[in-house]
C-alpha cells in the first residue's frame, strides 16, 4: 500500500474555494431549524425507496442520492437568497452540517443499520419447522431481552407479535409497539458501541490517510464543489458544462422513468445487462455472475481517480473471472463461497490480501500511530502532535476505542456468545474487513463497500466451529447478520468523508459531533418506527426481500456450523488464502520499487466482490474516457470536463430521489437505477 501522490499532473482535484470564510467555523442554530426537518423526511423517504419501491436502493451507496439532493436545493436556495439579498443566510458549517445529518440520517435508515437489524429478530420463530428444527437448535438460544418474543425449542405457529409483522396485522389490530421497546434498546447500545468505535477509528486514521498519504476521498468533490459554489474557477451554479451533465443524466432517467410508467409508449434506455447468456460454452459458462451495470455518476466519481487505480480495478475483475475459467480448463469445478459473490478460492484470496494490507498500512502508519499515542498518554511538554483539530483528541480516541470494543465484547457475551469467538469475529469486522472498505472508498472511490468473505471464513482456519456450541454461533449468525455480511452503508467511511470536507473548508470537527451523533440517535430511532410500520401494516413478506435473505443465509449458515455439516476449509481455502498473501505481497513491493508499475493491490482485494459486480464496466469506461482525454487533449481538457462528470452524478441522483418521491406520494412506477 502506497501513498498517493500529493500532486499528479493526470488527475487534479477540482479547484475550488470557500466563498464563506468571514462565516465561523461551526454550524449555528439555524442548521438544526433547516436539518432535523429534512432528516426526518430523509429517512421516511430512504425507509420507502429502500423497502417498498425496491429498484431505488438509496442504501447500498456510500454516496447517498439523498443527501446529495438535499444539499443541491439547500445550496442552491441559499446561492438564490444571496444573490437578491447580499446575505449569506447559510455558512460553509452549515451546509456541512446539513449534509452530513443527511447522509448519516440514509446510511443509518437502510443497509447501515435498521435494514439488517430488524429483520433478524424475527427470522428464525417464523421459519422454524418440524422438519428443520430451528426452535431446537438456534431458536431457544436468543436471549430473551433481545427479542420481541418469548424463545422456546418447541415446535409450532410463531408467536403473535412474529407472525403479523411478516404478514401484517389485521385491520382493526394494534401494531405491538410495546414488544419491541426492550429489545430495540438493548440493540441500539451495541449498535451505537460499533458507530462510536468507528468514530474513535476515524479520529485515528484521519491524520494519516489525509495529510501523511494524501488520499484523494473522490465521493468528497461534488459536496466540496456545491458548498464552496466554484468548480474549475467558475461558480457551480452558473456553470455551463456541469449543467449539460445534469441534464443528460437526469434525462436518461426521465425516459426510463416514463417507459416503466408508459411501457408501450416510451422505449427503454438500457442501463444494465446480464453478460452470461453470452457465455454459453464451457469453460466460459462456468464463470461467476458477470452484468454490466452502466451507472453515469458513478463514472463521474471515477473520472476523479488515478488511470493506474481505475485499469487495475477493472483488471483484476476480469482476472478473477478468468480464473473461473482457467479451473475449469484444467478440470476444476469452482465453487462459490456461500455467503458473498465469490469463489471459495477468489474469497480466501481477498482475505489474505486484507491481511497484508492491513500490515502495510502499520508498517507505513506507525511513525504516526507511535507519536498519537505518546500524544495521548505522554508528558504534556513532550507531546510530538497538536490534536486539537481533530474530531477528538488522541487521548478520547484511544480509550473510547478500547472501552467501546470492551463493551460490544462484553454485550456479545452477556448474550451468550463465546468472548474468544466475539473478539475474533467483532475484531476481525472492525479492524480488518471495515477499515479496508473505508480504504477503498477513500482511495478507490467505491460507491458501493462489499467484502467477499465473513470473519468465520477465517476463523475457521485455524479452529472447527462446531467447538464453539449452539448458543455461540447463533449469536454469530445474528452478529453476522446485523453487522458482518454485507458492508454496504458502513459509517466509517462516512467519517472519514465528513471530516475531509471539514478539513477543506477549515471547519472546527469538534463542533460537527453534535450534528453526527445527534443524526445517529434521530436516524435510528425515527426510521425503525417507519420501518416496523411498514412491516406491520404491509406485512414483511410483500416488501423489499433482501432483508429476509440476509437472515436467511446467516443462520442457514448457522445452523449448519452447528449441526457440523457446515463448509470446512479444505486445500482451496489455504491455497487462496496464501495466494492472496503472496500476490499482495508482490504488489506492494512492485509499486514501491517501480514508479511506472500500474497495478494496484486494493484493487486486487477488492475485485471478488458484487460491488465490483455493478462498478467494473463503469471503472472500465471511465479509465477510457480519461485515458485519451490526457493522452490527446492534456491536463487543460481533463480540466473542462470535470464539470461535466460533476454533472452526471448530480443529474442521476436528484432523478432518483424524484421517482423515489414520485412513488412514494403519487403511486409512480420507478425506473431502476444501475447500483444494484
Amino acid at each position: 500500500m502506497t501513498p498517493t501522490p500529493v500532486a499528479e499532473a493526470e488527475a487534479p482535484d477540482v479547484p475550488v474555494s470557500n466563498s464563506n470564510s468571514n462565516q465561523p467555523p461551526y454550524p449555528r442554530l439555524r442548521a438544526y431549524i433547516v436539518g432535523v426537518p429534512l432528516l426526518m423526511g430523509v429517512c421516511l423517504l430512504s425507509v420507502y425507496a429502500d423497502m417498498v419501491s425496491i429498484v431505488v436502493q438509496f442504501g447500498v451507496l456510500q454516496f447517498a442520492p439523498p443527501a446529495i439532493a438535499v444539499l443541491f436545493i439547500v445550496a442552491g436556495i441559499n446561492t438564490l437568497l444571496k444573490k437578491k439579498t447580499s446575505r449569506t443566510f447559510l455558512s460553509s458549517a452549515d451546509l456541512v452540517a446539513i449534509y452530513a445529518m443527511m447522509l448519516t440520517g440514509v446510511l443509518v435508515s437502510t443497509r447501515g443499520v435498521v435494514e439488517k437489524l430488524i429483520v433478524p429478530l424475527t427470522y428464525l420463530p417464523y421459519y422454524a419447522t418440524r422438519e428443520n428444527k430451528w426452535n431446537a437448535s438456534m431458536t431457544q438460544y436468543l436471549p430473551k431481552w433481545a427479542v420481541p418474543f418469548a424463545p422456546s425449542a418447541q415446535a409450532g405457529p410463531p408467536p403473535e407479535v412474529i407472525s403479523e409483522f411478516w404478514q401484517g396485522v389485521a385491520p382493526g389490530h394494534p401494531i405491538p409497539w410495546s414488544a419491541w421497546v426492550g429489545p430495540i434498546c438493548a440493540w441500539f447500545a451495541l449498535v451505537g458501541a460499533v458507530i462510536w468505535v468507528f468514530l474513535c477509528l476515524s479520529a485515528l486514521l484521519r491524520r494519516q490517510w489525509m495529510d501523511n498519504e494524501q488520499l484523494r476521498f473522490p465521493l468528497t468533490t461534488l459536496p466540496l464543489a456545491v458548498i464552496r459554489d466554484e468548480v474549475e474557477g467558475q461558480p457551480f451554479w452558473s456553470n455551463k458544462t456541469m449543467w449539460a451533465g445534469f441534464v443528460v443524466a437526469f434525462l436518461v432517467f426521465l425516459v426510463n422513468g416514463m417507459s416503466a410508467n408508459f411501457p408501450d409508449l416510451v422505449p427503454k434506455i438500457v442501463t444494465d445487462m446480464n453478460l452470461m447468456p453470452y457465455f454459453s460454452e464451457r469453460p466460459w459458462n462456468q464463470m461467476d455472475y458477470t452484468a454490466m451495470y452502466f451507472s453515469l455518476a458513478a463514472v463521474g466519481f471515477l473520472y476523479f481517480l488515478p488511470v493506474e487505480m481505475l485499469f487495475s480495478l477493472w483488471f483484476f475483475f476480469i482476472a478473477a473471472r478468468l480464473q473461473d475459467v482457467g479451473a475449469v480448463t484444467f478440470g476444476g469445478v469452482p465453487q462459490g463461497i456461500g455467503t458473498h459473490n465469490a469463489r471459495i478460492f477468489t474469497g480466501y484470496q481477498a482475505a489474505g490480501a486484507y491481511f497484508v494490507l492491513i500490515g502495510a498500512q502499520i508498517r507505513i502508519g506507525w511513525p504516526f500511530f507511535v507519536a498519537a499515542w505518546r500524544t495521548a498518554f505522554g508528558p504534556k511538554d513532550r507531546r510530538p502532535l497538536d490534536d486539537s483539530g481533530e474530531i477528538l483528541s488522541y487521548r478520547t480516541a484511544f480509550i473510547g476505542l478500547f472501552v467501546g470494543f470492551s463493551f460490544i465484547i462484553g454485550w456479545l457475551t452477556f448474550a451468550g456468545m463465546n468472548p474468544w469467538l466475539a473478539i475474533m469475529q467483532m475484531g476481525l469486522y472492525i479492524f480488518f474487513i471495515a477499515i479496508i472498505m473505508s480504504r477503498g472508498v477513500a482511495e478507490a472511490g467505491f460507491l458501493m463497500t462489499e467484502t467477499s468473505f465473513l470473519p468465520s471464513h477465517v476463523i475457521a482456519l485455524l479452529t472447527p466451529l462446531a467447538g464453539f456450541g449452539p448458543q455461540s454461533l447463533t449469536m454469530m449468525g445474528a452478529a453476522n447478520a446485523v453487522f458482518c455480511r454485507d458492508q454496504r452503508g458502513g459509517l466509517l467511511s462516512s467519517f472519514m468523508d465528513n471530516q475531509k470536507i471539514m478539513r477543506e473548508l477549515g471547519i472546527k470537527p469538534r463542533r460537527m459531533l453534535l450534528p453526527l451523533g445527534g443524526s445517529v440517535v434521530f436516524s435510528m430511532v425515527v426510521s425503525t418506527i417507519f420501518f416496523l410500520y411498514l412491516n406491520y401494516t404491509k406485512g414483511e413478506l410483500a416488501l423489499y426481500g433482501y432483508p429476509k435473505q440476509n437472515a436467511m443465509q446467516m443462520f442457514t449458515l448457522a445452523d449448519a456450523q452447528i449441526k457440523g455439516s457446515g463448509y470446512q476449509p479444505d486445500a482451496t481455502a489455504y491455497g487462496g488464502m496464501v495466494v492472496g498473501v503472496v500476490t499482495t505481497l508482490v504488489l506492494t513491493w512492485a509499486r514501491a520499487q517501480f514508479s511506472w508499475f500500474p497495478l494496484h493491490p486494493l484493487a486486487y482485494a477488492l475485485a471478488p466482490t458484487w460491488a465490483m459486480i455493478a462498478l467494473w464496466f463503469p471503472c472500465l469506461v471511465a479509465w477510457a474516457v480519461k485515458s485519451i482525454t490526457l493522452r490527446f487533449g492534456g491536463v487543460e481538457t481533463y480540466r473542462k470536463i470535470a464539470p461535466f462528470m460533476l454533472g452526471l452524478i448530480g443529474g442521476e441522483f436528484c432523478s432518483a430521489v424524484f421517482w423515489a418521491l414520485g412513488n412514494m406520494t403519487r403511486g409512480w412506477s420507478t425506473p431502476n437505477f444501475p447500483w444494484p
